[in-house]
């Protein structure tokens, strides 16, 4: 299988580059861009290159959900997997209705990560268990 090309868009640095590692490493991905928000996702030149985009849906600036809504407008065939660890924050209805194809929680995400972008590119959409409706 060819590698996959990844965005991962999150707040948080530290999360990104142990990501990024296991992506790259575990995973035998290509990270091609990182943004801390969705703004600076939006300004991305290849954002179209990605097979896959992860992003946190709590960001400062413009959130996952917004940056989703407005990035999927432009481009319906972007697979974007949301990526959080505020469950409490994840709906299966806001989720889908956004443009999400998946929902991983970052409490487990090195467990489910193969699967979910295994899924996801199949077409198929990922929501773990215990999400809420």
């Amino acid at each position: 299988m060819e590698k996959l090309n990844i965005i991962i868009v999150d707040d948080n640095h530290a999360f990104r580059k142990g990501l990024r590692f296991f992506l790259e490493q575990e995973c035998n991905c290509n990270v091609i861009a990182e943004a801390r928000n969705g703004n600076e996702f939006l300004a991305l030149e290849n954002l179209h290159a990605a097979d896959i985009i992860l992003m946190d849906i709590a960001m400062p600036e413009k959130g996952g959900y917004q940056t989703t809504i407005e990035a999927t407008f432009l481009n319906v065939n972007l697979r974007i997997i949301a990526v959080t660890a505020f469950e409490e924050l994840a709906y299966v209805r806001l989720i889908i209705e956004s443009g999400f194809k998946g929902c991983i929680f970052k409490d487990n995400i090195f467990d489910v990560i193969e699967t979910a972008l295994d899924d996801v590119m199949k077409n198929k959409y990922y929501i773990p268990e215990g999400i809420k409706l």
